[in-house]
């Protein structure tokens, strides 16, 4: 899944506008996902701009970690496949 994909599967999931789903990806766009403080930044700012709760803004969080885990986890397997 690429990132607008995601983006889209947000806005569905979450019932966001168009406006909600620019400023997701300017915040994941201002930060590197991956690191508790970065984390900690990421959450706050979800909720302050887009007035959502805790959990909306894990939710969020957690779907762009898992995207680019999968993302990192494919590269470094592909590396390590024997190519014939």
């Amino acid at each position: 899944m690429n990132k607008k994909e995601l983006l889209e599967k947000l806005k569905k999931e979450l019932s966001l506008d168009d406006a909600k789903i620019k400023k997701i990806e300017a915040v994941f766009n201002k930060y590197f996902v991956i690191g508790k403080n970065n984390k900690d930044k990421i959450l706050e700012e979800l909720k302050n701009k887009l007035k959502l709760t805790d959990e909306q803004a894990n939710k969020i969080y957690n779907k762009f970690a898992e995207v680019v885990g999968n993302g990192i986890k494919d590269k470094i397997v592909g590396l390590f496949k024997s190519k014939k």
